[in-house]
């Protein structure tokens, strides 16, 4: 009589436990459907493209503050008004919640003329994790092993004319 009941107990609380992880928005299929969904995505469209590859002597690399032959480019928004490159960055959200999932597209623009130099577009999932007081876990173009240096593949640095 006492296993008939232990084992009800504990079938009705996994049906409970299931229930609220499905109310939470967890799944452990979700996760990996997403997952999947995310490498599919970042196979088909993600990665870097450079239309214009810009040289920069060592003097201007400097100046704009590069560093290990990467040259840091502002968003529009936060750019110096003389800053000579600005990035425009546009976040579409394909899934808000359980899992998050996400298409960034940042294009490297040239202020002087507004010619887009290179873009670069990545996806991502984050959450979808059992609920824990941890950082949630993520995925994106970066596991699925695309280079995203957009940076590094626009600008190359020459050494000054003498």
């Amino acid at each position: 009589m006492c296993n008939r009941y232990l084992g009800a107990t504990s079938l009705g609380i996994g049906a409970v436990t299931m229930a609220l992880c499905g109310c939470m928005g967890w799944a452990p299929g979700r996760q990996a459907y997403w997952d999947a969904k995310v490498k599919e995505l970042c196979e088909k469209d993600g990665g870097v493209t450079v239309y214009e590859r810009v040289k920069l002597t060592q003097s201007e690399y400097q100046r704009l503050g590069g560093v290990r032959g990467i040259v840091p480019v502002p968003q529009r928004s936060t750019a110096n008004p003389g800053s000579p490159f600005v990035a425009d960055t546009v976040m579409t959200i394909i899934r808000d919640w359980g899992p998050e999932v996400y298409r960034r597209e940042t294009s490297i623009v040239r202020v002087a003329d507004g010619k887009v130099l290179a873009r670069q577009v990545t996806y991502g999932r984050v959450g979808g994790d059992f609920p824990s007081p941890g950082h949630p876990s993520s995925y994106g173009c970066r596991e699925v092993g695309l280079p995203l240096d957009v940076e590094k593949q626009t600008f190359e640095i020459i050494g000054d004319s003498q």
